[in-house]
């Protein structure tokens, strides 16, 4: 888990309900307090406790939601990449087509594979909101590996 400003408004929220709840003991134990004091701290406590629980369950299940999709996302991640490549291919082979012999069915096809890249660029895109970091990982990762099979391809 990473930290933020965030999850530091959290801590602070906690905290004070923690230190308002010493103080209304110390309080209490050296004078009587009023009606009006004890419902006052109450309500801040209340408050401060019950918004610092919300918003901590609600960021501790978001992480644990992603740390359950990560393994999965990044199997997944790599399928559409790897679909994306393909079609990309396609298209550079249809188009070494079209160079060779026009034909008008080749731009059909080709409109076609055109539209699977732009859903397979907007299907990468989608995984970069859920796993922005492995989303960069794997990608600098397939770079690095295409550069190794270009360089092997010379030799």
């Amino acid at each position: 888990m990473r930290w933020s400003w965030h999850h530091l408004f959290i801590l602070v929220l906690v905290v004070v309900s923690i230190g308002i709840s010493v103080l209304m003991i110390y309080t209490a134990s050296s004078r009587e307090l009023s009606a009006v004091e004890t419902i006052l701290f109450q309500v801040v406590i209340l408050g401060t406790g019950l918004s610092g629980s919300f918003l901590f369950g609600r960021s501790s299940a978001a992480d644990a939601a992603r740390d359950v999709i990560r393994p999965h996302a990044r199997s997944a991640f790599r399928r559409v990449l790897s679909m994306y490549k393909s079609m990309y291919g396609l298209s550079v082979r249809i188009e070494e087509f079209q160079q060779e012999d026009h034909d008008h069915r080749l731009d059909v096809i080709r409109a076609v594979v055109d539209g699977q890249i732009a859903a397979g660029r907007d299907a990468l895109e989608d995984w970069r909101d859920i796993i922005p970091d492995d989303v960069d990982e794997m990608l600098e990762w397939d770079q690095e590996r295409e550069r190794y099979d270009e360089n092997d391809d010379q030799d």
